[in-house]
């Protein structure tokens, strides 16, 4: 049914309509109309606004909290890794250490090449160590740079020094060319920049096994008077696939996935290098062959220095003194941990210093009160320990009247710079990483001890100065000069050891094959190791070669027959050539 509608309605109906669209409510006023809504609307706002307030406050409320909570878990992080260094590095202090301290006493050829690669498996693991915190703190955005004068060329020479035993070991060709024209002193951060250095030659010699690697460095000049140093590093080794090219630096990334069982490594060292080449302004960059050999092109930018703005230390080019040898000095050692304290008493002992211990800070601030200002010329103070710690110990000795000449130096496993910072704003003045590297403990004791203490231990002084290696003339196929290195220089214990060799050689060959006769191969395979070991140590690189070739073959259960009669063949001549520079 339909509802009926008057005309008259009808014809109302378009003007109710426009007076609608235009704003009045019926046969209200506008201004009416108008009022009437605002007083619906308007608390309808002021409701709606402090709603929206209330809302902005309560999530500000929640950020800030989340920001704070944020702030508490970063700062456990940053306990926690330290917390981590610090346990990982007291062992390995103790096993580089001690391994290190052996050596200087150790004559059997064979006990030597056993500790030099405990050494050298410590330290590689205390790299690691460093990459994973260094990777953690670029990631979070706190890696930190320094900005100092260095000298370029002394910085390369540490770095050859630290990498030139591992080609050595592999008989690889190591060489580095530095063009006359690039500047010696530059400004940057040298830690970091020999870091990739160490990281890209190390991949190179990790990943060649014949041939060699070279180092090439250039620069170019910038318009804003600073340089893009240019570092290749140039090997002979497998190369890499161009497809595995574009993940090459990312972390805890191979090449392949054979690459780690059959190489080693973790991945970390090209990603790490990478990020710090990306914040010194530049990157790395790789050209490769398979089979032929890679190329790694580090491009950083650094600014040009000056011999007036290098640190007092650095002014002179010449190298310093590792082992001073000091009289009368008196130096305390604060430190809880038994073998760090026989491994700092052995150092000092070597350079003529018996030092005074106590076990925690409080043992040493006693130990101070009672001796009073100016008896002791340092103070070597552990971070971590019981009753008291170093810190604290610090900062008390630090508000006694004449004691602010005294350097305390930190003892410590915590490298990282945040670190280093608050052990400088509780009093001290320099620190030592722990696990010990010898050269720089005896170069920090140098920087500290007063120069009036420095004398010859009195075995040098009696005696007339003899030059390293007289009588040693070049022998074919024995590198004596390194060898010498690795005994310290010491020609008498070096030809005291040439003397056994002579001696204990020709048994070798026997012994080898007495052990394939009875069906013992793995026995053959020691023995032939451990020999090569022993005359690599001692600078026999012709015959370190041929026992190389002995003990592949009797790893892959080949022919063995013609690589031991070159092994003997080697083994006479070394003989030969020995006797004959020695008179024996």
């Amino acid at each position: 049914m339909t509802a009926w509608i008057s005309p008259k309605r009808k014809q109302e109906g378009p003007v109710r309509a426009a007076r609608l669209r235009a704003g009045h409510a019926l046969d209200v006023p506008a201004p009416a109309a108008a009022n009437s809504l605002r007083r619906v609307v308007e608390p309808k706002q002021k409701d709606h606004g402090a709603e929206l307030e209330k809302l902005v406050l309560e999530r500000t409320a929640e950020l800030r909290q989340a920001l704070e909570a944020a702030q508490r878990v970063d700062k456990a992080k940053d306990a926690f890794i330290a917390n981590v260094s610090h346990e990982l590095r007291t062992p390995l202090g103790a096993v580089t250490g001690l391994s290190a301290l052996a050596l200087e006493h150790c004559e059997d050829a064979r006990q030597r090449n056993y500790l030099e690669k405990i050494c050298n498996a410590g330290r590689h693991m205390a790299r690691i160590i460093n990459d994973l915190l260094d990777l953690s703190k670029v990631v979070a955005g706190r890696m930190e740079f320094e900005n100092i004068p260095f000298r370029l060329r002394a910085m390369i020479q540490h770095a050859e020094d630290v990498i030139r035993h591992k080609a050595e070991t592999k008989d690889l060709r190591l060489r580095f060319r530095i063009r006359d024209e690039v500047p010696d002193i530059l400004i940057g951060d040298p830690l970091r920049l020999e870091q990739i250095m160490l990281n890209l030659i190390g991949n190179a010699i990790k990943f060649t096994a014949s041939g060699g690697v070279e180092v090439r460095v250039a620069h170019i000049a910038s318009a804003d008077g600073r340089i893009w140093l240019v570092v290749d590093v140039e090997d002979s080794g497998v190369g890499i696939r161009s497809e595995d090219l574009a993940g090459l630096f990312q972390p805890f990334a191979q090449a392949d996935v054979s690459t780690s069982r059959k190489y080693g490594g973790t991945g970390l060292g090209l990603a790490l290098s990478q990020h710090l080449a990306q914040l010194m302004d530049g990157g790395i960059s790789i050209s490769s062959r398979e089979g032929i050999g890679s190329i790694f092109s580090l491009k950083v930018r650094l600014g040009a220095g000056s011999a007036a703005s290098l640190p007092e230390n650095q002014a002179d080019a010449a190298p310093p003194a590792m082992r001073e040898h000091y009289e009368n000095t008196r130096i305390l050692v604060v430190e809880d941990d038994s073998i760090n304290i026989e491994i700092v008493g052995e150092l000092l002992g070597n350079i003529g210093i018996t030092p005074r211990v106590a076990r925690n800070g409080q043992e040493a601030l006693a130990i101070l009160t009672e001796a009073g200002p100016g008896v002791f010329d340092l103070v070597l103070m552990d971070i971590q320990m019981p009753v008291m710690d170093g810190l604290t110990a610090t900062r008390r000795i630090r508000t006694w009247p004449r004691f602010d000449r005294l350097p305390i130096i930190a003892m410590t496993a915590h490298a990282l710079k945040h670190e280093k910072l608050i052990g400088a704003a509780a009093g001290m003045n320099d620190h030592v990483v722990k696990p010990f590297d010898v050269e720089n403990f005896y170069r920090m004791l140098a920087k500290w001890l007063p120069a009036r203490k420095k004398a010859l231990p009195d075995s040098l002084a009696a005696a007339p100065e003899r030059p390293i290696a007289p009588g040693l003339p070049a022998l074919h196929g024995i590198d004596t000069a390194h060898a010498l290195k690795r005994f310290g220089g010491n020609e008498e214990r070096y030809r005291h050891w040439l003397m056994k060799f002579v001696e204990e050689s020709p048994a070798v060959a026997t012994r080898i094959r007495e052990a394939l006769a009875a069906g013992q191969l793995e026995l053959a395979a020691r023995t032939t190791h451990s020999f090569k070991g022993g005359v690599g140590t001692i600078g026999l690189c012709d015959l370190h070669e041929r026992a190389a070739a002995l003990e592949a073959a009797l790893k892959t259960s080949q022919a063995t027959e013609p690589e031991l009669q070159q092994l003997e063949g080697a083994i006479e001549a070394a003989r030969k050539e020995i006797i004959s520079a020695l008179g024996l």
